[in-house]
């Protein structure tokens, strides 16, 4: 009797095996957003290095080419730094695109123009896992000064850095961003310098780094920009009016500077 009252000791109640599965329950909702977090920190930092390696590319790209920078304007361009339109299902998904563009042959990874977060692009009701998230600076490059300014608020300002010369401050300009699913076409980023409005905008999801995006700078640097302005959360579409939007001031004033 005393050995079958030992044995019976040595297992566990019903009330004791609720208690241990209330405990891991409770563990695991603590552990959880931690490893959300953990997770998101390990995307963003990848995204940087994607846009860092990136600007480097276009930085050893104007000091092989006698100081000119890679053009942004896409439109029938062969010297575009990248071919492709993300609004198109046939060039969204064709890394051949990518290495056709001028930035390619100094960073050889089609990879490296993919934000980890970019969940792809939505065309015709379809999504399609797009093989780039980024897009560059509508004033960096040359293009034929007749096509005249974009956009056409950009009449007072500098239209386009031709070499980098021209780059005053290019700590303080942007090259390269992380732009949204939902704005992103091809590789030509156009801002208001106006600050008016989103012609295109970067990434403005909770799933892409938690409202923020990547930008490369023109110094060889990147950083990560967090949304403040609460409006900046209702653009949903390119050519979204938001005059007085503090975050579309901040994105203008370091794309181009006044004539």
């Amino acid at each position: 009797m005393n050995r079958y009252r030992a044995l019976r000791r040595e297992g566990f109640t019903l009330i004791e095996l609720l208690v241990v599965m209330a405990t891991i329950a409770l563990l695991a909702a603590l552990l959880l957003p931690i490893l959300g977090k953990a997770k998101s920190r390990a995307q963003r930092t990848q995204c940087l290095s994607n846009l860092r390696q990136l600007g480097l590319s276009w930085i050893i790209y104007y000091q092989e080419n006698n100081g000119w920078l890679a053009e942004s304007y896409c439109a029938g361009n062969s010297n575009a730094w990248v071919m492709g339109d993300m609004r198109l299902a046939a060039e969204a998904t064709n890394p051949d695109l990518i290495r056709q563009g001028k930035l390619f042959p100094y960073s050889r990874q089609t990879d490296l123009y993919h934000c980890p977060t970019d969940k792809g692009v939505t065309i015709g009701g379809q999504t399609y896992a797009s093989v780039r998230s980024y897009s560059m600076n509508s004033f960096m490059g040359a293009r034929d000064p007749a096509i005249g300014p974009i956009p056409p608020s950009a009449s007072t300002y500098v239209p386009f850095f031709s070499k980098d010369s021209d780059l005053r401050r290019p700590s303080e300009l942007w090259v390269l961003l992380d732009e949204d699913e939902r704005s992103i076409g091809d590789g030509f980023f156009i801002t208001d310098p106006a600050a008016r409005v989103w012609f295109n905008f970067p990434a403005i999801s909770a799933h892409r780094h938690d409202f923020s995006f990547g930008l490369a700078m023109a110094d060889g640097h990147s950083e990560v920009w967090r949304h403040h302005d609460p409006h900046t959360r209702l653009v949903a579409m390119p050519q979204t009016e938001q005059a007085g939007n503090h975050d579309l001031e901040r994105l203008a004033s370091a794309s181009t500077i006044p004539k």
